[in-house]
């Protein structure tokens, strides 16, 4: 009897409490009774406190922050529905987006806008004071540094320090298999360059980062664009069928927090994606700049966890988490590492090297990672705020992604509208946002936008959401 009356009291206090959060009572990140209150408040044992804390973190009410206590999390009683699959044509597209992306992108970059669409981090969240600090003392101590070319592969000590990090996404690597790049969009330059050719066609998620399609343009390589859920990543078997009727040089994915769905490729389908291309010995490019920004305390593994033949070209930088102006990246190239490294000579022979020191060091010290712990906290709750305003101000029909990391959200608007149009409406009322057409090379995507909380929280991102209600 006494098990079932604990049962009884756990099940009680749980409800209470969720009740009280659904109320407002408790607010989200605002931090609940200890354990020990609670115990006392409700006359029930520590036991029992504990085992309704348990229900309310499984049921996504709650979490635990160490030496801290328990916190409301964000949480919506009704999940707006996800943004439908697209069926692209399966045929290999000629890209032509680059002049349009560019001037978008200039255009966003005007003084006074609201920047909605801009896949960048909050500058109050980086420690830009540490930066400046850490670089001023490389410069001092580092004197004769920019006195002799660095080598191609970059700083010893940084590779070091990414290697270690690497082991946090499950990825094995030594600093003798990174080499450094001038961002995440060098990486994934080098590793098209050495693995394709011009007329080439590389295999994408659709939509995809239009910066992937920039690349892919600038080479004079072709696309082909392949269904992805708005939750779980590319369709497995829409790859598959492409691949077996299609001639495919190379693939593009970005796994983790996709940019613009913010989907999340589950691990089994991660270790499905390195045995297909094994199979058919199809090289596969990874970029995973937004993978450390998981909502969860351990962030998901990376495709190249599985990877076992040196098949995976590993591609990432610290742009979209700490340092975007030091333009740090790197790429692990496996068993192309050779040619990889023989282009970033060809290109550039180097990147600078004070950057590199002083992203090692910020590594070495823990501010990467105290940075990138918080800042993930911050963009979980803006997150649910933007996606709780969009379900409530935006048209009968709108679907929404629901990322579980990253600060980048996939809206399907009604067909009816228009989202180049609403751009520029939007523009008018100094709010950047990125319209869906970037996101394809077939001219998908016109009734959806992407939108970021990156740079945008609080009372100026849920009067922008309004303004674009009232423009829709």
């Amino acid at each position: 009897m006494a098990n079932k009356r604990e049962t009884y009291l756990y099940e009680q206090l749980a409800k209470d409490l969720s009740q009280a959060i659904r109320q407002g009572i408790f607010t989200v990140d605002e931090r609940l009774p200890s354990l020990r209150q609670t115990s006392e408040q409700y006359e029930v044992s520590m036991a029992t406190a504990i085992q309704a804390y348990h229900h309310l973190e499984q049921e996504g009410f709650i979490e635990s922050r160490p030496k801290s206590g328990y916190y409301v999390c964000p949480w919506m009683d009704d999940q707006p529905e996800e943004p439908v699959i697209t069926r692209p044509k399966l045929s290999p597209t000629v890209v032509n987006i680059g002049h349009l992306a560019m001037s978008l992108v200039d255009e966003s970059r005007q003084p006074g806008l609201i920047k909605l669409g801009a896949a960048v981090p909050e500058p109050d969240l980086l420690p830009l004071g540490t930066i400046s600090r850490t670089l001023a003392g490389v410069a001092r101590r580092k004197l004769l540094a920019p006195a002799i070319y660095e080598q191609a592969q970059g700083s010893f000590d940084l590779r070091k320090q990414i290697a270690q990090l690497m082991r946090e996404s499950g990825v094995r690597c030594t600093a003798h298999d990174i080499i450094i790049t001038n961002g995440c969009l060098e990486a994934l330059g080098l590793a098209l360059r050495s693995i394709a050719n011009e007329g080439d066609t590389i295999a994408i998620e659709s939509p995809t980062y239009f910066g992937v399609l920039k690349v892919i343009e600038s080479l004079g390589m072709k696309v082909l664009e392949i269904p992805t859920h708005a939750s779980n990543g590319i369709e497995l078997d829409a790859l598959e069928k492409a691949i077996k009727k299609r001639k495919i040089t190379a693939s593009v994915l970005l796994p983790l927090f996709n940019n613009p769905l913010g989907s999340t490729m589950p691990d089994e389908n991660k270790r499905a994606v390195v045995e297909l291309f094994n199979k058919h010995n199809i090289p596969l490019i990874e970029d995973d700049v937004y993978g450390a920004l998981s909502y969860e305390p351990k962030r998901p593994k990376a495709i190249k966890a599985y990877d076992e033949s040196g098949n995976v070209l590993y591609c990432s930088s610290f742009s979209k988490t700490i340092a975007p102006g030091l333009r740090i990246g790197w790429i692990i190239a496996g068993q192309h590492h050779d040619q990889v490294l023989y282009q970033k000579f060809l290109d550039n022979i180097s990147t600078a090297i004070h950057p590199q020191l002083t992203m090692a060091e910020l590594l070495s010290h823990g501010a990467y990672r105290r940075c990138v712990r918080h800042s993930a906290r911050v963009y979980r709750l803006r997150m649910e705020h933007m996606r709780r305003w969009v379900a409530e101000f935006f048209p009968i029909g709108t679907r929404l992604s629901n990322p579980q990391g990253g600060y980048l959200l996939w809206i399907e608007l009604p067909k009816s509208i228009d989202s180049f149009a609403l751009y520029r409406n939007a523009m008018e009322k100094k709010i950047a946002i990125s319209p869906g057409i970037l996101f394809s090379a077939q001219g998908q995507y016109q009734h959806h936008i992407r939108l970021s909380c990156g740079a945008v929280e609080g009372d100026q991102l849920r009067k922008s959401i309004r303004t674009l209600s009232k423009l829709l």
